[in-house]
C-alpha cells in the first residue's frame, strides 16, 4: 500500500507539473511542431539510442566479466528487461533493480550482479558529469547569460558535489574519517553504505577496468546528446550541438530527483528553462523533451518481448535488495 501511494504521488506531481508547463504554450504551434518533424530525424535518433544501448550492454559486461560467466546476448536480454520496467512500469522497482535480480538468477551469484549494477551505473553519472564540466569551461558565458551566477553556481555545485562524493569513496584516509563521523549519526546505517560503496569498488580497481569502462561512458553519454540534437534539429532547433553537452546533462540529473514518474515534467521544465535562454521556443523545448522520452519507450519495447521469454510475472521478485557486499 505504502509503494502504491508513493507511485500516486508520482504520478500526481508530474501531472501537475505538465500542466502547467502546457498551459503556458501555444498548443497549436506544439502539435504542429510534431506534424512536422522529419520521420528520418525520429528514425535517426532511435537508432542511435539503439547504438547507445548496445554499447552500454557492452560496457556493462565487461564489468560483469570479472566474477560472472555470462554471453553478450544474455546480459542484452536483461538490458532490455531492465529498459522495459523503466519505461513502462511505474512502480517502486526500478530497472537497476530488476537487472541485477535476472543477472542474479542466472549467476547465483547475488553480490556480484548488483554490485555489477553499480559501478556500471557510477561510470555512466561519472561520465556524464565530466563531460558537463568540460563544457562548462567552454560555454560557462551562456549559462550566466541565462541565469545569471546562481545558475553557474547550481552546475558547479553538482559537478563538484559529485566529486567531493567520489573522493570520499576512493582516498582511503577520507573515507575512513567519513566513517568514523558517520558511525556517531546512526542514520539508516549510513556508514555501512558507505563502507559498502568503498568496499564494491576496491573489488573493481587494478587492470584499468574502470577507466576502460569510463572511456566506454564518454562514447555512451555523447551518443545520448547526439540523439537529442537529431531530434532538436528535426523540431527545428538550431541550437548548436554544444549546448545539448551543457544543457542534457543538467535536465537528465534534474530528472534523477524521485519526487516524479520517470523524471517527466521535472525533465521538460529544466529543458524549457535552458533552451529558453538561448533563444529555443518553449513548444520546441518541450517538445523535444517528451519526444526523447517517447523515443526510449520505442527503444525499450524488445525488453517485454524478453521479459515475456524469460518468465513474465512468474519470475516472482524479491521484495528487498540483497546487500551487494554479502557476496563477492
Amino acid at each position: 500500500m505504502k509503494k502504491l501511494r508513493l507511485i500516486i504521488v508520482k504520478v500526481i506531481v508530474s501531472a501537475v507539473i505538465l500542466y502547467f508547463l502546457f498551459r503556458n504554450l501555444d498548443f497549436k504551434l506544439f502539435l504542429d511542431m510534431f506534424a512536422a518533424m522529419p520521420l528520418l530525424n525520429f528514425a535517426g535518433a532511435g537508432l542511435t539510442l539503439l547504438i547507445v544501448q548496445l554499447i552500454s550492454t557492452y560496457r556493462w559486461s565487461r564489468v560483469v566479466k570479472k566474477d560472472i560467466v555470462i554471453s553478450y546476448r544474455s546480459l542484452l536480454s536483461i538490458y532490455f528487461i531492465g529498459m522495459f520496467f523503466n519505461s513502462f512500469l511505474p512502480t517502486a522497482v526500478g530497472g537497476d533493480f530488476v537487472k541485477g535480480y535476472y543477472l542474479f538468477k542466472r549467476s547465483g551469484k547475488a553480490g556480484a550482479s548488483f554490485a555489477s549494477i553499480f559501478v556500471d551505473r557510477y561510470s555512466g553519472f561519472a561520465a556524464m558529469i565530466f563531460i558537463e564540466a568540460m563544457a562548462l569551461l567552454i560555454g560557462y558565458k551562456v549559462v550566466l547569460s541565462i541565469g545569471g551566477p546562481w545558475l553557474l553556481l547550481v552546475f558547479i555545485f553538482l559537478i563538484a558535489a559529485f566529486v567531493m562524493a567520489s573522493l570520499f569513496v576512493w582516498v582511503e584516509f577520507l573515507h575512513g574519517w567519513l566513517i568514523a563521523i558517520s558511525a556517531r549519526i546512526h542514520f539508516y546505517k549510513l556508514n555501512d553504505k558507505i563502507d559498502g560503496f568503498y568496499k564494491v569498488f576496491m573489488a573493481y580497481k587494478g587492470k584499468g577496468l574502470l577507466i576502460r569502462i569510463f572511456l566506454i561512458s564518454l562514447v555512451v553519454q555523447g551518443g545520448v546528446a547526439l540523439s537529442y540534437f537529431i531530434l532538436g534539429r528535426g523540431l527545428g532547433i538550431n541550437a548548436p550541438i554544444g549546448y545539448y553537452f551543457l544543457f542534457v546533462p543538467m535536465a537528465t540529473s534534474a530528472a534523477m530527483i524521485p519526487l516524479s514518474l520517470a523524471g517527466l515534467g521535472i525533465r521538460e521544465g529544466v529543458f524549457i528553462f535552458l533552451f529558453a535562454g538561448v533563444g529555443v521556443s518553449s513548444e520546441a523545448a518541450l517538445g523535444l523533451s517528451l519526444l526523447w522520452f517517447v523515443t526510449t519507450v520505442v527503444i525499450s519495447l524488445p525488453g517485454a518481448v524478453e521479459y515475456i521469454r524469460a518468465g513474465g510475472r512468474k519470475a516472482r521478485m524479491p521484495k528487498t535488495m540483497p546487500d551487494v557486499m554479502k557476496e563477492t
